[in-house]
């Protein structure tokens, strides 16, 4: 039963995986700035036992802060390893924002590697229950997407560029809380090949632009969807060298608490070149 139903699951995501708009992916980035596909390989229910995961961990590391450092000392180490350079980025681990104003949100960075490290190097955080629901539930959230992200490779004629010894694409899982006071300043690039945009809590409250040579606030909008639960793929800044420019996103100011899952696909031992995007305009008033 489970083999018939994991079959059936990507049958579903092999038929969502196609241009809509009658745009190829090139197309719809450059002229919309996402493409939208239909998420056929997760619950919404997981999302919302992932950011209960998260609260129950965010509610200990901020009770206990010896086990928030040891946390920290986990990443700091990680990042001093050889498999985060398969990642190409120093953003791993816990990170919490809570208390800048400026800021007002907490995140985890996920990876494979960095649970594995975990588990092989800090037994003692293995013992810890919010801990360990959390990163397994991480776990099995991002494992399907990297099929997505070398579909959306392949599409582009780029299929080359997650080659590596790993034999996998790099995905770093973001999943983030913003807390009610959190004010956006400017919208942002993602330092990424593709980010995924899993889910939310909130998707109103996200606005993107296609890439242009000047900004204005009004170029953002919220991504009109087409189906009822679907994720949004948006090219980052390590496509580039590919003459395909990044996608720049906002998150506006809520009332409430909003979560947010998102899948970035990083290129394996990458060194960035160094780009001039397009200066993006301030939303703070």
């Amino acid at each position: 039963m489970m083999i018939k139903k994991i079959v059936v699951l990507y049958i579903a995501f092999v038929c969502s995986f196609t241009p809509c708009r009658g745009l190829s992916f090139a197309e719809q980035f450059a002229q919309i700035g996402y493409v939208e596909i239909a998420d056929r390989l997760q619950e919404a229910e997981a999302f919302d036992a992932l950011y209960k995961h998260f609260d129950v961990l965010i509610t200990f590391l901020q009770a206990n802060p010896k086990w928030a450092q040891k946390v920290n000392n986990a990443k700091e180490r990680f990042i001093r390893s050889q498999d985060k350079n398969y990642y190409a980025t120093d953003f791993f681990g816990f990170y919490d924002e809570s208390k800048i104003r400026a800021r007002s949100q907490i995140s985890f960075y996920y990876s494979t590697h960095f649970h594995d490290f975990i588990k092989a190097r800090y037994p003692e955080l293995i013992q810890l229950s919010a801990l360990v629901n959390f990163l397994e539930s991480c776990r099995a959230i991002q494992q399907p997407y990297g099929e997505v992200f070398q579909k959306a490779a392949d599409e582009l004629g780029r299929g080359a560029m997650f080659s590596s010894a790993y034999e996998q694409v790099p995905i770093l899982f973001k999943v983030v809380k913003y807390l009610s006071t959190y004010t956006p300043i400017k919208p942002h690039y993602d330092g990424t090949a593709f980010s995924l945009l899993l889910d939310s809590t909130d998707n109103q409250s996200l606005l993107l632009s296609a890439y242009k040579s000047v900004f204005t606030v009004d170029d953002f909008s919220v991504p009109t969807r087409m189906f009822p639960h679907s994720m949004l793929l948006i090219p980052g800044t390590l496509l580039a060298e590919f003459s395909i420019y990044p996608t720049p996103h906002v998150v506006m100011q809520s009332d409430n608490v909003r979560y947010a899952t998102i899948a970035f696909a990083m290129r394996p031992y990458f060194i960035l070149q160094k780009y001039l995007f397009s200066e993006l305009p301030s939303f703070k008033t």
